[in-house]
């Protein structure tokens, strides 16, 4: 039995030779034949680690967090927060934004303002202050707005610049106590370049670390291009080293901590479905003062991309 779509497939082709015959005859300029090649826009799927970085997901990684996670030292505490948190940044250069948005939800701090709905939590277009969402978007944020934005939103930060004064012993250190801990975050500005990686400024949060291969756990935001992975200590020092050459100032870390004036009020802020007994919005005041807001968008620090 015959299809009985054929007969108008027919017809469609006949009439469209026929309609293309008639613009070749009266010279229209939009004939098939006379416009130029389409050219696919460049575009990515991915880019492969170099070697020395570890996916996470790999058998090397998969067996280097087996050994973490059960070594008597255990510095995986702080993984599992996070990666009950763990988000992919939703901009190619919100990788600031992303990860604060990642670490504030992981601390459980309160916004003290609405997310959608009834909800209040944390996401990156909450984060409109100490520089603008449009600004942020077309080049990053700055390890100053970083810090900027983390005090706005009630966390304490501890951030280091990674001068000479500041050694590989101290950064150890710090990771240790952060990693063995689930109430706080040490978060890395580096250059990607580095590490081998393209791009160069970046943000990303430690997810753990191995004490015996001295190797972190870099839970990247920009999961579109590169996997979480494993590095050495020494060479993610080297990339928070790197000097910024708009501010001659190399990068560092944040260490991020929940205030402790805000225990009680996230126990006062918890969600009812009584609408007349629901919490009410706290107001945030932004950067604590007009001042500090206008001294940090002066600062001039390189932007982090994340590219």
């Amino acid at each position: 039995m015959e299809c009985p779509c054929k007969p108008k497939l027919q017809a469609g082709a006949a009439l469209e030779k026929e309609n293309r015959q008639h613009q070749e005859q009266v010279g229209n300029p939009q004939t098939a034949d006379s416009l130029p090649p389409v050219r696919a826009p460049n575009s990515y799927h991915r880019r492969l680690l170099p070697k020395d970085c570890i996916a996470f997901s790999s058998p090397e990684g998969r067996k280097l967090f087996t050994e973490a996670i059960n070594s008597n030292s255990n510095y995986m505490q702080i993984y599992f927060p996070l990666a009950e948190q763990f988000i992919t940044q939703s901009e190619p250069a919100y990788c600031g934004l992303s990860t604060l948005t990642m670490c504030l939800n992981a601390l459980q701090i309160d916004p003290g303002r609405l997310w959608k709905g009834p909800w209040r939590w944390f996401s990156e277009e909450l984060f409109d202050c100490c520089t603008s969402l449009n600004v942020a978007k077309e080049r990053g944020i700055s390890m100053t707005e970083f810090v900027c934005l983390a005090n706005c939103n009630g966390v304490l930060t501890e951030a280091y610049r990674a001068t000479n004064d500041f050694t590989l012993e101290q950064f150890r250190d710090i990771v240790k106590h952060s990693c063995a801990t689930n109430s706080e975050i040490v978060v890395l500005n580096y250059s990607r370049m580095v590490l081998g990686q393209t791009g160069d400024g970046h943000f990303s949060p430690i997810g753990g670390y191995h004490a015996v291969r001295d190797m972190v756990l870099l839970l990247d935001v920009a999961r579109f291009k590169y996997p979480p992975h494993w590095v050495k200590l020494s060479r993610v020092f080297e990339a928070m080293r790197y000097v910024v050459p708009a501010m001659n100032k190399p990068r560092g870390l944040v260490i991020l901590r929940e205030a402790p004036h805000l225990a009680n009020a996230t126990a006062e802020h918890t969600h009812s479905d009584n609408k007349e007994n629901a919490a009410p919005i706290a107001p945030q005041p932004c950067c604590y003062s007009l001042s500090s807001v206008e001294a940090a968008r002066r600062v001039a620090d390189s932007p982090a991309k994340g590219a």
